[in-house]
């Protein structure tokens, strides 16, 4: 099983990391130790709020245009709503926390929990690691797989998750 971590991503570190992008807690020593819990959050608007008040605006503006091109007011409320819940992992905080057993990722009041033992692979880039429950590359990455938004926490992150995901590999 590759794990891919590439140069510029190594490279990277906790560039970027600004305070206040990351509340983050490691618990029971080391993340290779049983015990271990890492937990943090990332909020991307917050880091940067003129961007996240360009997205509203403009979905204030869109949902104006719907509402008057088509005359229906539902659907100029409805088209801007979508728009924004899609992008709520940019405008509402995003909690991680990685436990001995499993992976937790709470957005948007959903609570999405993944045991460790359905890793198989992780994938490392700029953005984050990526987790999938699949050996190999596959189409189905995407609808099944856990995207982790670092936070300034890379180090310690991937330390986590290798040593979890190379213990469900050898099980």
């Amino acid at each position: 099983m590759a794990r891919e971590r590439p140069a510029a991503a190594a490279r990277l570190g906790n560039a970027g990391a600004e305070e206040g992008e990351a509340v983050s807690e490691l618990r029971g020593g080391t993340p290779e130790a049983d015990g271990a819990e890492l937990s943090w959050s990332v909020w991307p608007a917050r880091q940067k709020p003129l961007t996240a008040a360009v997205i509203v605006a403009g979905a204030v503006v869109l949902g104006i245009l719907i509402a008057r091109g088509t005359g229906d007011r539902l659907l100029g409320i409805a088209a801007p709503l979508f728009v924004l819940l899609s992008l709520s992992s940019y405008l509402l905080p995003t909690r991680y926390r990685l436990t001995p057993d499993a992976l937790e990722v709470r957005s948007l009041g959903v609570v999405r929990t993944r045991p460790w033992s359905e890793m198989k692979r992780f994938e490392e880039d700029e953005a984050g690691l990526f987790l999938s429950p699949f050996a190999k590359r596959s189409w189905l990455d995407a609808y099944r797989g856990v995207r982790l938004s670092l936070g300034g926490n890379r180090d310690r992150v991937v330390a986590f998750v290798q040593a979890r995901v190379a213990r469900a590999g050898r099980r």
